[in-house]
């Protein structure tokens, strides 16, 4: 099978970090050739010549583009329009992969299974603060299908993005209202379960570093529980809808949407109404938190609680710093 497989390699800032992420993919085992595509978001510390240098190195198999600004990861969405291959990955270069035949165990697996969309495994959480280590998640090997209930851990379960190899076949532009669907964690395990099943492997052959200062972990929880609940919004209103006696519960939990709010979401079956009401219930959310996030502590108190959690004790200016 030739150029079967590409590896989308996401950077910004990755000095430290780059080379084992790079390495992972190039010292990958497989019968067929694959392609590396590199997008560094505008790294100013030193990231971007180490692009620069592999790419020259293997010119055959690694593209690199590195954009002149930071797009906040926009640079991404157009990476996936590029893909010419049966199956893709995207890997984050401040995580890495540990075993050189995940790439081949994971299509080996989708030749095997038409009606899976993707495939993923286990990964190992890297709490560089503490020094610790565990398994991102806690489940066996099985195939999962969109779940027809509702999306709890019996059903459902979100593999680390390093883990995923996704069909890129069932990707429909068309419908895609905003390509964000597709890179988001969260969004496109949902999306790809809406075209197929995923094969889940219970076997460590990545590790996530948790460093918080990701984009994510460096986030005020509000900020990211916003951001999966719109990523949800979002992909509901692509597919019209149609998922959303599943969906609806799910955004509900995201950002603690009282009971009867949460019945009447999922009850509506206007789809006029429904976006109107998905709106309204973000734009509340926004106004009431984000003002907390954007005010900076004039002092703030962090006391250790168990291994990795901390209660914190802030005092914030009154006005808003930075909307």
């Amino acid at each position: 099978m030739e150029n079967t497989f590409t590896a989308i390699l996401s950077t910004y800032n990755h000095k430290n970090s780059f080379t084992a992420a790079i390495e992972s993919v190039l010292k990958q085992k497989t019968n067929f050739d694959f392609k590396i595509l590199i997008y560094d978001d505008a790294s100013n510390d030193g990231t971007t010549d180490i692009v620069r240098d592999y790419a020259k190195k293997y010119p055959d198999k690694i593209t690199a583009v590195i954009s002149p600004v930071n797009t906040q990861g926009k640079i991404l969405r157009e990476a996936i329009k590029q893909v010419k291959t049966k199956y893709f990955a995207i890997l984050e270069t401040d995580d890495y992969w540990c075993d050189e035949n995940k790439i081949q165990k994971q299509i080996d697996i989708l030749e095997k299974n038409p009606d899976c969309s993707l495939c993923a495994h286990n990964t190992l959480r890297n709490y560089e603060r503490f020094n610790k280590t565990e398994k991102y998640i806690k489940s066996p090997t099985k195939i999962y299908k969109l779940p027809e209930k509702r999306l709890t851990h019996k059903y459902y379960i979100e593999p680390h993005t390093s883990s995923r190899v996704y069909r890129t076949s069932c990707i429909n532009f068309d419908e895609l209202t905003d390509i964000k669907i597709v890179l988001y964690d969260v969004t496109s395990i949902l999306y790809f379960l809406t075209k197929g099943d995923m094969y889940y492997i219970d076997e460590i052959m990545s590790v996530y570093n948790y460093t918080e200062k990701g984009i994510y972990s460096s986030q005020h929880s509000y900020k990211n529980r916003y951001k999966a609940a719109n990523g949800i919004y979002q992909l509901n209103k692509a597919l019209n809808y149609k998922y959303n006696y599943l969906l609806a519960r799910y955004f509900a939990t995201r950002i603690n949407l009282n009971f009867i709010s949460a019945i009447k979401l999922k009850s509506e079956h206007n789809t006029e109404k429904l976006d109107r009401m998905y709106q309204k219930i973000l734009d509340d959310f926004e106004k009431k938190h984000f003002e907390i996030c954007d005010k900076k502590p004039i002092l703030s108190i962090k006391i250790p609680v168990g291994n990795y959690k901390k209660l914190v004790f802030e005092l914030s200016r009154e006005k808003t710093v930075c909307r």
